[in-house]
C-alpha cells in the first residue's frame, strides 16, 4: 500500500535531541487529550494548534510530513472544505507495529488503511458540506495512532479563497467565510497559529501571514512555516524570510520542502519525500548553513518545544478557570434547587424548606438584615447600593403629613377673619359676649383634621403595595421551577398581607378617631400659652389702643394653628407605629404559619408539584458541566505540577 514503505521503522525525524521534548509532551498531551475525551473542550478551550493558509498554499502536504503518513485529500480548488481536528498519538511497541485512526462519527470502527481513511474524510466532508464543494464550520475529528508522529493535536482549517469555485455551491462571498471561520479558530489565545506561507509569493502580501497579525498583534504564538521553498525563483532564497528580518514573528520561521502535486500523482511516499527534503537542505548552499530552520524535522521538534511550554503554561490557567467555573455551576443549580423528588412525604419537605426560605428572606428584606446565603451571586465587586424594603417603608413614613410640619404651615390659612368671626358669632348662643364658644372651635378645627384620614388611608395602602410587590418578586424567584403553583402560593401571601392590612387600618382609623372625635392635650406649650385680651388700665396714653374683636380672631386663629399641629405631630407617630406593628411585624411574624395552614388545606397545591421541562433540561445540562469541570480538575490535581506556574514561553 502507499505507507507500505514507513511501517515499522524508526521515525527518521526523533533524533537524540527531539526524543526527552517528545516524552515530557506525550505526557502534556495525553492529558489535554484525555481533558478532550471528558468534553471539556465545550466549556474551556484547551490548547491547540491551527494551521492557518491560503487555498493551495500546501497546508495537506504539510500536515501529512509531519504525521509521516498519506491520508488527505487531494485534487484542484478547495480540498479541506471542513476543519479537520487531528489528534496525533505517537506510540510505541514492538518492531512492525502498524498506525491506525479512528473518527469520532465512527468510533466503533479502527481504520487500518489509510486510503479508506482519506475515502472517509471525503464521505464525511460531502455529508456535511456538500459534493459541490461547499464549505461549512463542523470539524471532523481524527485521532491517528502511530510511531510516525508527535503528540500533537492539529487543526487543519479551509484554506482562504478569494473566488468561488466555478460550478460549485460555494457563495460569493467565500472569503470572507473562510476568514470568519478561520479567525474563529486562531483568536483563541490558547491556539498556536501554524501560518502556512508559500516561498514563492512576495511575504509582505501574504494574506495568512497578514490575518495572523490580526489575530495575533505581537506574534507571540504564531509559527511561520515557508512551504514550496524548492520552487523559488532561480538565483533566490529564503534566508531574510527564515530568519524573521522580514517581519519577525517570536516563535520564529522553519522552511520545508513539500511533495509536490507530481510527487503525489507518482506515488512517492512520505518517508522518500522526507529523505529527499533532506538532502535538499543539507545540500543547499544557504539553507545548510541554517540548522534549525530547515526541514519537517526542524518543524517537529519547535512545535514540540513550542507546545510543551505553551501547556505548561497554561495548565494552572485552566486549573483556575476549572474552579471559577465549578463555583458558577454550584451556584446556578442552587438557585434551580435539586431534582424533583418522587414520593408525596419528599415533596411536602421540598415544598416546606422553600416556604421557610422564602419567609426568612422576606423579614431580612424588611429588617435591612445582610443576607449572605441567599445574595444572588454578582460579578461585580462593589457594594449593592439598593436601600433595604425597611428602609423604604420607613421614607413612606417619614413623609405623612410632610407638608403639614412646613413651618411655613398655617391650618387656618384658607380662613378669613370674617369666616373666623362668622364661626364665633354662629355658635356665640346665650354666653356673655366676650367669651368664645368651644363649638366656634369645634366648628373650625374640625374640617381641617378631617383632611388628616386621607393621607393616612393612602400610606397604609402604598405599604401593603410594596410588602405585596417584594412576596411577589420573592414568590417568582423562589418558585420558579414549579410554576403551576405560582399562582397559588401568591394568593395565600396576598390574602395574610390583606388580612393583617385590615387588622391595621381598624387600628390607624381608630387613632384618627379619636384625634378627630375628642378634643383634648396635655401639650405644655398649649395649655401655658395665654394671650392677653383685655387692654390694662395703667397702660400710657401713647399706646395705641388694641382692637379686641382683632385681638379676639388672632386668640383663635393661633389655637387652631396650635392645636392642628399638635394632632399632627401624634398621628406622625403613632400611625407609622401602628402600619409599623400591625402590618409590616405582624406580616412577617404570621406569613409562616399561615403559609404552612393553608396549603395543609389545599392538597392541590401538593398534588400540582412539578417543574418546566425547560428547567429540567437546564439543570441536567449545567449539571452535566459540573460533572466534567469536577472530573477536569480532578484530573489535573494528579499531578501538583499541573498548578504550579510557568514563566510563559
Amino acid at each position: 500500500g502507499i505507507n507500505a514503505e514507513y511501517m515499522g521503522k524508526a521515525d527518521p525525524r526523533m533524533n537524540d535531541e527531539a526524543s526527552p521534548l517528545f516524552d515530557n509532551l506525550r505526557k502534556l498531551i495525553t492529558t489535554i487529550d484525555e481533558l478532550r475525551d471528558l468534553g471539556l473542550q465545550q466549556y474551556i478551550s484547551l490548547p491547540r494548534i491551527a494551521v492557518l493558509g491560503t487555498q493551495s498554499s500546501g497546508k495537506s502536504s504539510l500536515l501529512e510530513s509531519i504525521v509521516g503518513l498519506d491520508f488527505l485529500p487531494r485534487g484542484d480548488g478547495v480540498v479541506t472544505r471542513r476543519p479537520l481536528e487531528l489528534r496525533l498519538v505517537r506510540v510505541y511497541g514492538e518492531e512492525g507495529l502498524k498506525p491506525w485512526a479512528v473518527f469520532d462519527a465512527v468510533k466503533d470502527k479502527k481504520f487500518n488503511n489509510f486510503n479508506d481513511v482519506r475515502a472517509k474524510i471525503e464521505e464525511l466532508t460531502d455529508q456535511v458540506a456538500g459534493q459541490k464543494k461547499g464549505i461549512v464550520d463542523d470539524p471532523i475529528i481524527l485521532t491517528i495512532y502511530s510511531p510516525t508522529c508527535p503528540d500533537l493535536t492539529i487543526i487543519d482549517l479551509p484554506g482562504i479563497t478569494r473566488i468561488p469555485l466555478a460550478g460549485s455551491d460555494q457563495p460569493r462571498d467565500i472569503e470572507r467565510i473562510t476568514r470568519e471561520m478561520a479567525g474563529r479558530y486562531c483568536k483563541d489565545p490558547r491556539t498556536i497559529i501554524l501560518c502556512v506561507i508559500p516561498a514563492n509569493a512576495d511575504i509582505s502580501t501574504s494574506d495568512a501571514l497578514k490575518m495572523a497579525g490580526e489575530l495575533d498583534p505581537k506574534g507571540l504564538r504564531t509559527i511561520g512555516v515557508v512551504t514550496k521553498i524548492d520552487i523559488m525563483d532561480r538565483g533566490t532564497d529564503a534566508k531574510r524570510m527564515l530568519l524573521g528580518q522580514d517581519i519577525p514573528l517570536r516563535l520564529g520561521y522553519v522552511g520545508v520542502k513539500n511533495r509536490s502535486q507530481q510527487d503525489i500523482i507518482d506515488r512517492i511516499g512520505v518517508v522518500r519525500a522526507l529523505d529527499a527534503e533532506k538532502q535538499f537542505f543539507s545540500t543547499h548552499p544557504v539553507y545548510s548553513t541554517m540548522p534549525g530552520f530547515c526541514g519537517t524535522e526542524a518543524l517537529v521538534i519547535k512545535l514540540t518545544k513550542v507546545m510543551y511550554n505553551h501547556i505548561r503554561t497554561l495548565l494552572p490557567e485552566i486549573v483556575k478557570e476549572l474552579n471559577s467555573k465549578i463555583i458558577d455551576c454550584e451556584d446556578k443549580l442552587h438557585d434551580l434547587g435539586p431534582a424533583l423528588p418522587s414520593t408525596a412525604r419528599e415533596k411536602t419537605q421540598l415544598l416546606w424548606n422553600m416556604i421557610n426560605t422564602f419567609t426568612e428572606q422576606f423579614k431580612n428584606k424588611l429588617r435591612g438584615k445582610y443576607d449572605a446565603k441567599h445574595q444572588v451571586k454578582s460579578n461585580d465587586k462593589t457594594l449593592d447600593k439598593e436601600m433595604s424594603a425597611g428602609a423604604q417603608v420607613k421614607l413612606m413614613f417619614n413623609k405623612l403629613y410632610e407638608r403639614y410640619v412646613d413651618p411655613s404651615y398655617r391650618a387656618t390659612k384658607d380662613y378669613s377673619d370674617k369666616d373666623i368671626n362668622k364661626a364665633i358669632v354662629l355658635h356665640e348662643g346665650d354666653s356673655i359676649p366676650g367669651f368664645p364658644s368651644i363649638d366656634a372651635f369645634l366648628a373650625l378645627v374640625l374640617p381641617k383634621l378631617e383632611e388628616l384620614k386621607e393621607p393616612a388611608d393612602l400610606l397604609l395602602g402604598e405599604v401593603f403595595a410594596f410588602l405585596d410587590s417584594i412576596a411577589c418578586q420573592l414568590i417568582n424567584k423562589n418558585f420558579q421551577r414549579f410554576p403551576s403553583i405560582i399562582n397559588e402560593i401568591t394568593e395565600i401571601v396576598s390574602k395574610v398581607l390583606s388580612q393583617e392590612r385590615d387588622r391595621a387600618r381598624a387600628i390607624v382609623d381608630s387613632l384618627v378617631d379619636a384625634e378627630t372625635g375628642y378634643l383634648f392635650t396635655n401639650d405644655f406649650d398649649y395649655l401655658t400659652h395665654r394671650t392677653a385680651m383685655i387692654v390694662k388700665a395703667n397702660e400710657g396714653a401713647d399706646k395705641k389702643p388694641i382692637d379686641p374683636e382683632k385681638a379676639f380672631l388672632t386668640e383663635m386663629r393661633n389655637r387652631i394653628d396650635a392645636y392642628f399641629a399638635i394632632v399632627v405631630r401624634n398621628l406622625r407617630d403613632s400611625i407609622p407605629k401602628a402600619i409599623g406593628h400591625f402590618l409590616v411585624k405582624n406580616a412577617q411574624e404570621n406569613m409562616q404559619f399561615a403559609l404552612f395552614e393553608e396549603i395543609n388545606k389545599n392538597h392541590e397545591i401538593m398534588e400540582s408539584i412539578g417543574e418546566p421541562a425547560h428547567i429540567t433540561r437546564e439543570r441536567e445540562a449545567i449539571q452535566k458541566m459540573h460533572d466534567v469541570l469536577q472530573r477536569a480538575l480532578r484530573l489535573l490535581k494528579k499531578d501538583p505540577e499541573y498548578l504550579t506556574p510557568l514563566s510563559p514561553f
